[in-house]
């Protein structure tokens, strides 16, 4: 042990530690340097301590990604007299960025461990929008569950596209298109030459309408039911 440095608490000891503590001190650490050991050394205890709280190397990615999540995702306003489209659109923009925001940390995002009152705020906005436009709850509750399960997924698709080299799936595929004839899959050749964006906002945006134009097509056959 270095002079100054902290003295290391016995396997097993915890006093002061927990997952605050641990997510407190990943923060602080450089990508290369963020292990069990690396957090261990940043708060004065021993590694296996930390497994009270997290597990693992991963443990530590997932909390992380989910802080970023968390942070970015309770400062998302829904107005309470938005249209239930608007606030569709904006939730799901909403947790489209949250994710992105976390960069390479989207990989390890999962269910959330811990939820705030003011992140899971908006997803209730978005239920009362829903139900006063018109759907009951268990419909809202579907439409919610998958606004959010295709902005998670766009999220991580458009993570992967950013990165070095692009989306891997867009190169395996120009790769199949090369060992094809010359006049095979001519539409999709001409999607691929015209420079079409899979991820990116005019997609994202495509998604998130099919979703809002597929209640729509519920609300109005739901009228024409109560009309009969």
């Amino acid at each position: 042990m270095t002079p100054g440095s902290p003295s290391r608490r016995g396997r097993g000891e915890r006093a002061g530690l927990d997952r605050a503590a641990i997510l407190d001190a990943a923060r602080t650490l450089p990508s290369e340097q963020l292990t069990m050991q690396g957090v261990a050394d940043a708060l004065g205890v021993d590694r296996k301590a930390l497994h009270h709280y997290v597990h693992g190397r991963e443990g530590l990615l997932e909390l992380l990604a989910e802080d970023v999540f968390l942070t970015r995702i309770a400062a998302l306003e829904i107005p309470s007299d938005a249209p239930w489209p608007q606030a569709c659109r904006t939730f799901a923009e909403g947790i489209r960025q949250s994710l992105v925001a976390s960069g390479a940390l989207v990989e390890h995002f999962r269910t959330l461990s811990r939820a705030t009152l003011a992140a899971v705020r908006p997803a209730e906005v978005v239920l009362e929008r829903l139900l006063d436009g018109g759907l009951d709850e268990v419909a809202a509750g579907r439409t919610l569950l998958l606004l959010t399960t295709v902005a998670t997924g766009f999220a991580r698709e458009e993570v992967a596209a950013a990165g070095a080299g692009g989306h891997p799936q867009v190169a395996q595929f120009r790769g199949m298109l090369r060992e094809t004839g010359a006049t095979d899959l001519s539409v999709l050749r001409r999607l691929d030459e015209s420079g079409f964006d899979a991820y990116g906002d005019a997609q994202f945006a495509f998604d998130v309408d099919a979703v809002i134009a597929t209640v729509e097509v519920r609300l109005a056959e739901a009228e024409v039911r109560l009309g009969d």
